[in-house]
C-alpha cells in the first residue's frame, strides 16, 4: 500500500487505533482493511480505497484476522470489519455506507478523501 495512502489514513484517524482489541498499543503504525482483499489482493486496488480502511496498531491488526465468534461478531458490528461482497467493487461499497463506531463512541461514514462524516440519528 503506498505510504500516502497510509499517511492519510492515520491523519484522519488522528494516529490512535480503532481496532482497540485486548493489548491495543494505542499508537496506529499501519492501515488495516475494514474488508479484505483475500489471497493475493486485489490488484485494481478498490480495496485500498480510504473507506475500507482505518488506522490500527500492528497488534490489533493481527488479532483482527484471527477473531472469531463473539469477537468476530463485535468487529461487524462496530463496522471495523466488514464481510466480503461478490465483487471487489460491491465490497468497496458496502464500505462507503456502513459507518464505523470509533473508540469514543462516534458513528462515521468514511469517504475515499480521508474524511469522515458523522451519523446523525434520525428523529422519530
Amino acid at each position: 500500500m503506498p505510504k500516502k495512502t497510509t499517511a492519510a489514513v492515520l491523519e484522519r484517524d488522528g494516529g490512535l487505533c480503532v481496532l482497540r482489541l485486548d493489548g491495543c498499543l494505542v499508537e496506529a503504525s499501519c492501515a488495516d482493511h475494514r474488508a479484505n482483499r483475500g489471497h493475493g489482493g486485489a490488484r485494481s486496488g478498490v480495496l485500498d480505497r480510504l473507506s475500507n480502511l482505518l488506522a490500527a496498531c500492528g497488534l490489533c491488526n493481527g488479532h483482527k484476522e484471527d477473531a472469531e465468534g463473539d469477537l468476530r461478531a463485535d468487529l461487524e458490528r462496530r463496522g471495523v470489519r466488514l464481510r466480503s461482497d461478490s465483487t471487489h467493487a460491491k465490497t468497496a461499497l458496502r464500505a462507503l455506507v456502513t459507518p464505523v463506531i470509533y473508540p469514543d463512541g462516534g458513528r462515521y461514514y468514511l469517504d475515499d478523501f480521508g474524511g469522515r462524516e458523522e451519523v446523525k440519528e434520525q428523529p422519530f
